[in-house]
């Protein structure tokens, strides 16, 4: 089939032999999906350097629309005639793509503000839009081969997933951007050698992209400026330092990970140098030599104060940073420091400057992990004196953060961990950016304490909680202290006396200052204590909802405005659906078909984010997490795409329907079963939780590849219209993706999971009256 193809190159484009396909076509599909994919992640590293990581998700939502946009766009492009088509169209959108990458990325690089995500936004729209009318048409061109084209598709996604890692390791996210437009030109490249069609064109893209690319490699011509960037968001601090002309400030190096990037600035300050997470959440690297008594004066910090109260033998450091906690337990008399860190970039750049920071991380004392540090504890058998967070707050975006995740070592769930984790007479010390920060730890704690048998009046005798007084509420630093067992007077002493020496004020010390807390000391419970102030939402957080730091009641409002843009693209384009027309397949099987369509794009989307969710402590590195789930889950499911195109369309539907059966029935079990299965399975060496992640990720992600190419299979009869339904199905998945974000902050992700399980299992009931109107 496929040499017959070749010998008439046009047909390689056009699709006029109907259910014929050439392998250059299904390659070039391949290398499009890929950079979508790529483009995406990537843009979830750009956007968190320039805005606050709740606007990240909220760009990295309008720029998916741009495939349902060029979806939508296909189906006035596709001709009522196959037969009709010359192809053309499909190189030059891939050639208009080659081209959109760089200059997506040179125009991103050139806006002079961070006021607005809008601009950003747009331009990265146009690379979407391209990749969704381009995929549109090939479906619509080759409906009938949809199982294989869908496998392609999904093929090229994981791939996609897999390389990005390495390549924002390598690479700044810009030359990556710019990289894709080279891939873009390859894939142009390919088709044009197949069809005879604007090969020099095609040529030329190529040459363009990869010139480019090495130009940008050299020189960093298109890249992160944040010297010239005027109103960028407050928490962007490292703007706000490099443009300070009192600080004489300068980035040093610079360390890119999929993680965060990371900057090292220096200052007229030889002592010390910032170190900044996507150009927040800062930290110091402080100059040592190995002589604690040049850092004496740390003693005198407010961060020196949990080191006071008894033996800190064994220290665990959660966040290690750039070295300067590890210093702090040094100058206690720690002999063995356990320091965790998630990003491998601030490794990186700490060893780059041992010699400046005396090698802080690779000292005898201390033992260096370098992943999730709520996996490391729920695996440790060690027990710790003292485990200390020290601003635990990265401000960056992950590759898997498209479900706006925060973090899983402020829940309940995680603190119950660290107290198990406590030597008798140990502690556990939370130092916060606020005081609202440092209550709802506070809260949280005592929620852990009350869920172990004791009541509020005996749980708060383990607590203290000091607060340094500022105008600026953000500039509130609290230390919370949480004892193994209740709180010596002497080490009650010991605080108060520290905070009456710092100017600390204290927002609870057990029978010294209790005022803020006495409700909870004269029986009220936390649920009352906490209506009592409805302003903030200082609740305990879960696993389910691991929203630490969204501290308003309500959704955020990037995630409302993506909720609103979402659910009116989905409606109008279901408008548009069901418009009234004259179809050749029967006008109630299209409206089956619509609503099929809809149905599996928000359903997907609520299954795939939630089941994210739901295994990515099991592996404890964010890397080989996005690597193992978001890697296996389109695998999977090209592979269910791929079994499918084999099964004649007379037996599609009852198949789907047992696809989409196995779906919901798996997702609700997953609802009840991954919390303890988890748990469980951390226990084991990595390679079988490597294992496990990918058949749990497999068992769902082989139905779920099966009902979208078999929906495109049955609408071929209706023509030009497929490409539509690729649309309306795009604009559900976003739909789907912000759905989940809500429902998690509302309700918690095993309620989206089981929302995505139900809305499969409405499609069995829909599959099963459409055998009955599709002709």
């Amino acid at each position: 089939m496929v040499k017959s193809v070749i010998r008439n190159p046009k047909l390689v484009l056009s699709g006029a032999e109907g259910s014929e396909i050439a392998s250059p076509l299904v390659v070039a599909l391949f290398l499009v999906s890929a950079t979508g994919l790529i483009f995406e992640i990537t843009l979830t590293r750009l956007f968190s350097l320039y805005f606050h990581y709740h606007f990240a998700f909220l760009a990295l939502s309008l720029t998916v629309l741009g495939l349902s946009v060029g979806a939508a766009l296909g189906r006035f492009a596709t001709p009522s005639d196959p037969k009709s088509a010359s192809g053309k169209d499909l190189l030059i959108t891939l050639v208009a793509l080659s081209v959109s990458f760089p200059l997506a990325a040179t125009v991103m690089a050139r806006l002079p503000s961070a006021a607005s995500v809008l601009p950003y936004a747009v331009v990265a729209l146009i690379p979407f839009v391209l990749i969704g009318l381009f995929t549109a048409l090939t479906f619509a061109r080759f409906a009938t081969q949809s199982g294989l084209l869908y496998a392609a598709d999904l093929t090229g996604a994981a791939l996609g997933v897999v390389s990005i890692l390495g390549l924002l390791t390598l690479m700044d996210a810009f030359s990556v951007v710019i990289l894709l437009g080279a891939m873009a030109g390859l894939a142009a490249v390919i088709l044009a050698f197949s069809s005879r069609l604007y090969l020099p064109s095609a040529l030329l893209t190529l040459l363009f992209g990869a010139s480019l690319l090495g130009v940008n490699l050299a020189s960093g011509w298109i890249g992160y400026s944040p010297e010239r960037l005027t109103s960028v968001p407050r928490d962007k601090t490292m703007v706000a330092v490099l443009q300070d002309p009192s600080q004489g400030a300068h980035i040093v190096y610079t360390a890119n990970s999929p993680f965060a990037r990371v900057d090292v600035v220096e200052t007229r300050d030889s002592e010390a140098k910032f170190v900044f997470t996507d150009g927040g959440a800062g930290s110091y690297m402080l100059r040592f030599d190995g002589d604690l008594e040049k850092v004496a004066y740390l003693r005198g910090s407010v961060e020196f104060i949990p080191f006071t109260l008894g033996s800190t033998e064994r220290t665990l450091v959660i966040g290690a940073g750039a070295g300067k906690d590890v210093v702090l337990a040094l100058l206690a008399g720690a002999e063995e420091i356990t320091a965790v860190e998630v990003n491998p970039a601030m490794v990186r750049a700490t060893r780059h400057f041992s010699e400046y920071n005396g090698g802080i991380l690779d000292r005898p004392e201390v033992e260096l992990v370098v992943g999730d540090a709520r996996t490391f504890v729920e695996r440790t058998l060690n027990k710790y004196d003292l485990i200390y967070l020290n601003l635990v707050y990265t401000q960056a975006t992950e590759p898997a953060n498209q479900a706006l995740v925060e973090n899983y070592i402020f829940t309940r769930q995680a603190f119950r961990a660290y107290l198990d984790h406590l030597a008798p007479g140990g502690h556990l010390t939370i130092i916060s950016h606020s005081a609202l920060e440092g209550s709802r730890a506070a809260i949280t704690a005592l929620q852990v304490l009350a869920n172990g048998g004791k009541s509020l009046p005996q749980a708060l005798a383990h607590m203290a909680l000091l607060m340094v007084p500022a105008d600026d509420p953000t500039q509130r630093t609290t230390v919370m202290v949480l004892g193994k067992e209740p709180l010596q007077d002497a080490e009650i002493r010991v605080l108060a006396t520290g905070a009456n020496r710092l100017g600390l004020q204290p927002l609870f010390l057990p029978d010294m200052f209790e005022l803020p807390f006495a409700p909870l000391l004269q029986g009220s419970t936390l649920e009352e204590f906490l209506a009592g102030d409805p302003t903030y939402d200082l609740s305990p957080t879960d696993d389910d909802q691991p929203y630490f730091f969204k501290l308003d009641p309500g959704l955020p409002p990037p995630v409302r405005q993506a909720l609103v843009i979402a659910a009116a693209l989905s409606a109008a384009l279901l408008l548009l659906s069901l418009w009234p027309t004259g179809t050749a397949g029967g006008r109630w099987g299209w409206v089956g078909l619509v609503i099929y369509a809809a149905l599996i794009g928000a359903g997907f989307m609520l299954v795939e984010i939630s089941l994210i969710q739901r295994l990515q402590l099991l592996l404890g590195y964010p890397t080989l997490s996005v690597a193992t789930v978001l890697g296996t889950l389109p695998l999977a499911s090209g592979l269910g795409s791929l079994v499918s195109q084999r099964w004649p369309e007379a037996r599609l539907l009852r198949r789907v329907s047992l696809a989409a059966l196995w779906v919901g029935a798996v997702a609700l079990a997953y609802r009840a079963v991954l919390p303890p299965l988890v748990r469980w399975l951390l226990g084991a060496p990595l390679a079988w939780r490597v294992l496990a992640t990918i058949g749990l990720t497999a068992l769902v992600g082989i139905p779920l590849g099966i009902p979208f190419p078999s929906l495109l299979r049955l609408a071929a009869r209706y023509r030009q219209r497929v490409a539509l339904l690729w649309a309306l199905n795009g604009a559900f998945s976003v739909l789907g993706s912000t759905l989940a974000v809500v429902m998690s902050m509302a309700w918690g992700f095993s309620w989206a999971l089981a929302t995505g399980a139900g809305l499969y299992l409405l499609l069995v009931a829909l599959v099963w009256r459409l055998t009955r109107v599709l002709p």
